[in-house]
């Protein structure tokens, strides 16, 4: 059985069609920032439409029509905010119209993310040693759960910094300026932090945190010599594309997949990570069932409708989940009792509906 072909990413330069072989699912994403998961922009949402560029074409043309979004050569979800546009996006999405029953979406925190990276990368690579399984059942999860929830309250002032502090720590470069973090500051943050901490339910983490220092001295070696082009895996698409891959599987067996094209999809990120997702490494992306594809295609979101459609459901997802965790915009609101059924997997704590 093929699970990935050596030419892998194929380049779509013509038009999708759906003919005699495995259907076409479009997939992007919104709210990307690479491995920093401490910016601003909390929310990445990543969005699949089982669609080929032919049935998107017309489609797509007829919703811009309606919106009166005409004037850009490419759809983007800014051109749908107004009410007119709402109400287009709301009516292709919904149980009836144009997009029912093509649309899955998966969202994560990005703090949420950063925390479960703090667990999987160190204090799982502790316990491991000690012969315990944070995985086997759900401890890990518990844990991140924890942190995420309680952490903020529990270190006050001192939450975002020790974020942003292993997010520099963990990634193979420092942009946008400023000092790459070391070990040996990472770890007087998480003392300090553990000195300061005003909640008891974090405290035991943190404990087990500061004795992970030889484990984050080998992270960030391991980092600085890329052994793996999926290490350390801090781009949010890394953890997503495997959940979004696996509900196309799930509901239509190996697909054409075609995403919009992204520096992440190197022949080597795809010819090492292609196979985990079948073989279900215990290491990858959150123990995802088994997944596999039929063709990987990437190409220019300009050039493909489809992937077009794909954008505009991530990015109404993103508006709609940052809405309900606190920054709340008219468009969001509107759209949200539409677009929480599409949304199949939420990484993070839970969605305070």
């Amino acid at each position: 059985m093929k699970v990935v072909d050596p030419a892998w990413p194929l380049w779509a330069d013509t038009p999708t069609f759906d003919n005699t072989g495995p259907v076409w699912v479009a997939a992007d994403e919104s709210g990307a920032s690479g491995e920093n998961l401490s910016d601003p922009q909390g929310v990445f949402a990543h969005a699949s439409v089982r669609i080929d560029d032919v049935t998107a074409g017309p489609l797509l043309a007829d919703l811009r029509q309606q919106a009166g979004a005409t004037q850009s050569p490419e759809a983007k979800f800014a051109q749908f905010k107004t009410r007119r546009g709402r109400e287009v996006l709301v009516s292709a999405l919904a149980p009836g119209g144009a997009l029912e029953d093509r649309v899955v979406i998966t969202v994560a925190d990005k703090r949420f993310l950063i925390v479960s990276k703090m667990i999987d990368l160190l204090v799982e690579e502790l316990t491991h040693e000690q012969g315990i399984d944070l995985y086997a059942d759900g401890s890990a999860r518990q844990l991140a759960v924890t942190f995420f929830l309680d952490g903020p309250r529990g270190l006050g002032d001192l939450w975002e910094p020790l974020m942003a502090a292993f997010v520099s720590l963990a990634r193979a470069t420092q942009r946008g300026g400023g000092e790459k973090e070391t070990v040996d500051l990472f770890f007087a943050r998480l003392n300090q932090a553990r000195w300061r901490c005003h909640r008891r339910s974090v405290e035991p983490l943190l404990d087990i945190l500061l004795r992970t220092h030889a484990h984050a001295e080998a992270l960030v070696l391991s980092t600085a010599q890329r052994h793996s082009p999926l290490f350390p895996g801090l781009d949010p698409l890394v953890t997503m594309l495997p959940m979004t891959m696996h509900h196309a599987y799930a509901d239509h067996g190996p697909v054409r997949f075609l995403h919009d094209e992204q520096k992440l999809f190197t022949p080597e990120f795809v010819q090492e990570s292609f196979p985990l997702m079948w073989h279900v490494h215990s290491d990858f992306a959150g123990h995802v069932p088994r997944t596999r594809v039929a063709e990987f295609w990437t190409g220019d979101s300009r050039e493909h409708p489809s992937i077009q459609l794909a954008d505009l459901a991530a990015s109404a997802a993103r508006c709609v989940v940052e809405g309900i965790l606190g920054n709340p915009t008219e468009i969001g609101d509107a759209l949200q009792p539409t677009l929480m059924p599409l949304i199949r997997e939420y990484v993070g704590a839970s969605l305070p509906l």
